[in-house]
């Protein structure tokens, strides 16, 4: 199975929104999944989850994925982030959480990022929810030696890769040869486009260099399962102050609803 899924960030920017325009415009789109971007303190709070609940209820609209801020910072307290990112996940009837990291060598690197995987998988284990590792541009999860650190000291289904299509992209990472070495351990794929390879900026789909298509059909042949997630940066060249359009988001289902495959 491989659904259809978009950030919450496409249709309510990265502000604190209250995922208004997400409840009301994505349904309406025929989009079925969403990933919650809950960057903000009250996001994760008990009060949120309940109406966030009842907003998919009404809605028909389902979580895929909670995402909120990177692995970064004091060990204690970005792990007791991550465990109630795990319990929003089981609360919204998920089972995935992504993050990224902090910028390129703060927050004690890709050995910081390592020291709290090793204190949330059992968490992860017990709750049985996915740790999704998301690499960005100039940043501390970025290529495939900060991937293949990470794999080599945390031997954990629970944990893996979110692929960045957009930002590998931008970083001038070979998708394919990430792939081929972490195909199995690949859990989670953002589409961006990006313009230039090795160079960052974002634009609309299929106005840049990034193969999201290509990408999608050579996970299929890995046999990978889950959700595949339009992320369509708000600073995207190419659109207005308020971040894409209804039709930007209309387009990109289009673009990527035939590449899915269900049962």
């Amino acid at each position: 199975m491989i659904e259809l899924s978009i950030s919450s960030l496409c249709a309510d920017g990265f502000g604190d929104n209250d995922f208004v325009r997400t409840f009301e415009v994505l349904p309406r789109l025929g989009y079925r999944y969403v990933e919650l971007n809950m960057w903000h303190p009250g996001d994760l709070m008990p009060a949120k989850i309940r109406d966030i609940r009842k907003r998919c209820d009404s809605t028909g609209l389902r979580t895929s994925c909670v995402y909120s801020s990177g692995f970064g910072g004091k060990d204690t307290k970005d792990a007791a982030h991550k465990v109630r990112m795990m319990e929003v996940a089981c609360e919204l009837g998920c089972r995935r959480i992504s993050a990224t990291g902090g910028a390129r060598g703060t927050d004690g690197g890709v050995e910081g990022v390592i020291r709290v995987l090793e204190k949330i998988v059992p968490a992860a284990e017990e709750m049985d929810v996915l740790i999704c590792l998301e690499n960005h541009e100039s940043n501390n999860l970025e290529n495939i030696e900060d991937y293949a650190a990470i794999m080599k000291a945390i031997d954990s289904p629970f944990v893996g890769i979110c692929v960045d299509t957009g930002h590998f992209d931008a970083a001038g990472v070979d998708m394919k040869k990430l792939i081929d070495q972490f195909g199995s351990r690949v859990n989670h794929i953002h589409l961006k486009e990006n313009r230039g390879f090795g160079t960052k900026l974002f634009t609309k789909f299929g106005e840049g260099t990034t193969d999201n298509a290509g990408i999608v059909e050579l996970m299929k042949t890995r046999g990978y399962s889950g959700y595949v997630n339009i992320e369509i940066s708000p600073t995207s060249e190419g659109l207005g102050p308020e971040g894409p359009t209804v039709e930007d988001l209309r387009i990109s289902r289009e673009m990527f609803e035939p590449l899915m495959t269900r049962e």
